[in-house]
């Protein structure tokens, strides 16, 4: 079982739809915002990358939390399928 945070700012349904496009083998967990995410990472001691539609989101992990954690920045045209696809290569890389 994958456990991706998915942390947004603008495309709030995004753990929604991504959930309606996985085969259920990724449990997918929302939050918004940077201190949002930030602290959510921290009290958890079990997630496998994060998806956010916000590039400030992705620099704040960068800078505060150490580790190599996969990130994946869900551009607007970015659909459900291409953002499992990216997950998939994330954590295999």
């Amino acid at each position: 079982m994958r456990h991706v945070l998915v942390s947004t700012s603008k495309r709030h349904p995004l753990a929604e739809e991504l959930r309606e496009a996985s085969d259920g083998r990724t449990t997918f967990l929302s939050v918004r915002g940077v201190e949002a995410t930030l602290e959510r990472i921290a009290r958890s001691a079990r997630l496998d990358a994060i998806v956010t539609d916000d590039p400030a989101i992705v620099a704040a992990i960068r800078d505060e939390i150490p580790g190599n954690l996969p990130v994946v920045l869900a551009l607007p045209s970015d659909s459900p399928a291409d953002l499992l696809v990216a997950l998939d290569g994330a954590s295999t890389a």
